[in-house]
């Protein structure tokens, strides 16, 4: 079975330059709310139809939701980050495409990031609204990929998922960390996954 997560080897992905390159197309700026999906096992925030998407070649993907698991469920050659943001698309046909970005802190803030971890809510509160949220931010200019076939890493844990992992990391404030570690103090993040022969594949997009 193809699940997520996955400890990627960077030295054994396949460098695949025929790869689609990667294109974002996020608003500067959204209307959002945050809200508990998954009785409360993380903090989503949906995304209005047809506000955000990304390309893949022709392929267009929509934004439905991004949400956050602490610590990182990917591990990048064995580092396991203090946070994974996942920005979950849709394709034409309903597939699903997940861009996984690992997140760090350091940062000065400013980020869509920074904006959102700044107001988690209570597991038990109302939704909350993030207004003017700078959505066009919340990724690094280098879109280089590890890509993969896998699953949802949360229930239940549907297949087939199209997984792009960023190569780069974000930095985000200390306290916004901080702030989503207080909802979730033993973390919500599931397991690592076998490989089970599956290749991951590498994209450069660093120039």
């Amino acid at each position: 079975m193809p699940q997520s997560p996955i400890n990627i080897h960077s030295i054994h992905a396949v460098n695949i330059p025929g790869l689609p390159a990667l294109r974002v197309h996020y608003p500067s700026t959204l209307d959002l709310s945050l809200r508990y999906e998954g009785s409360g096992r993380t903090v989503l925030a949906p995304i209005p139809a047809g506000a955000a998407w990304v390309m893949l070649g022709a392929v267009r993907y929509d934004l439905v939701n991004f949400h956050f698991h602490t610590f990182s469920e990917h591990r990048l050659d064995g580092r396991q980050f203090p946070l994974e943001q996942h920005f979950v698309h849709s394709g034409p046909g309903g597939e699903a495409l997940v861009i996984g970005l690992f997140l760090t802190p350091g940062g000065k803030g400013g980020t869509v990031q920074d904006q959102v971890l700044g107001v988690v809510p209570e597991e038990s509160g109302p939704e909350v609204y993030v207004p003017q949220a700078a959505l066009a931010t919340s990724l690094p200019d280098d879109l280089s990929t590890f890509r993969y076939e896998g699953s949802l890493t949360t229930p239940p844990y549907s297949e087939p998922v199209s997984w792009l992992i960023l190569r780069s990391h974000l930095s985000i404030q200390a306290a916004s960390l901080h702030n989503l570690r207080l909802r979730f103090p033993g973390g919500d993040s599931r397991m690592m996954q076998p490989l089970n022969g599956r290749t991951v594949c590498y994209r450069d997009q660093s120039s």
